[in-house]
């Protein structure tokens, strides 16, 4: 997943200029700085400058990249519905979750 990312950076950065187009397009963009939060956003984005941009060899390889990526975290989510735990077994995830926000993502103020 890391190779197809950094592809995917890489493409992006070399054919930003076809993307953006005349500049014109509107894309909703949101505001968090967590992206985690803001994946389905994010997506319609994509699906948004896929339907408006003109699907030559140049983009399609993006876009596919783009959708693998979706398919990754579409699988991954799947593993966030769980079976019920004790309360322990709860709170000892609960704890690494806090971790992980207080240490990983960006904490706005």
């Amino acid at each position: 997943m890391n190779r197809l990312v950094a592809e995917t950076l890489t493409l992006l950065s070399s054919h930003r200029i076809l993307l953006i187009g005349d500049g014109n397009l509107m894309i909703p963009t949101p505001q968090h700085t967590n992206h985690q939060l803001c994946i389905e956003e994010v997506f319609q984005g994509i699906d948004t400058l896929k339907n408006q941009t003109a699907q030559g060899d140049a983009v399609k390889k993006i876009f596919q990249n783009l959708s693998l990526i979706k398919e990754y975290i579409d699988l991954q989510k799947r593993k966030c519905g769980g079976e019920r735990w004790r309360v322990k077994q709860f709170l000892d995830y609960l704890q690494v979750f806090l971790g992980v926000i207080n240490t990983e993502w960006t904490m706005e103020s």
